[in-house]
């Protein structure tokens, strides 16, 4: 017995590697954009620049690295994945913009589970008693790493690169 003899019907050969060539060409950029690293209060620092002094410490400054981005994103990979194999799937039965809804929740999941993790301190060392010694006399009462004024938490946000 022969196998069947299969018949082309149509080829999306050049939809396919159009699709291929979006995902190499996309990103999706979790942390602070420029628009969002200004701090309400006139400070010299702003909150790009805090984020990354926090998650990759300062021995200068005696900071010890609390590396949040990476804690938020391994525990969001699985969800963050999946948004990524939806986004292959959907393009290839339903075209290509059916990416941006994918890249967005992925960014939306990354940038919430770096915030959870601020929050619950998973992870992350706690601050010095002189830090804590050092808030309290500026008239701060939290006691929790990396959350003063929350506006360095309340900044990660994520940015899909590639939309254009």
């Amino acid at each position: 017995m022969s196998a069947p003899k299969l018949t082309v019907t149509s080829d999306f050969t050049a939809d396919f590697n159009k699709i291929i060539s979006k995902f190499k060409r996309d990103a999706v950029l979790v942390g602070i954009p420029e628009q969002e690293t200004e701090r309400k209060e006139d400070a010299p620092i702003n909150n790009a620049t805090l984020l990354a002094i926090n998650n990759f410490g300062s021995p200068a400054n005696n900071i010890p690295p609390r590396p949040v981005m990476a804690i938020g994103i391994r525990n969001a990979q699985e969800a963050i994945a999946d948004q990524f194999k939806l986004a292959a799937q959907g393009a290839l039965s339903k075209g290509l913009a059916v990416l941006s809804v994918a890249y967005n929740r992925a960014g939306l999941i990354a940038s919430n589970s770096i915030k959870k993790a601020i929050n619950s301190q998973e992870d992350i060392k706690a601050p010095s008693e002189a830090t804590l010694a050092a808030r309290e006399a500026a008239g701060f009462k939290g006691t929790k790493a990396l959350i003063v004024t929350a506006q360095m938490r309340n900044a990660i946000t994520y940015v899909v690169k590639g939309e254009e």
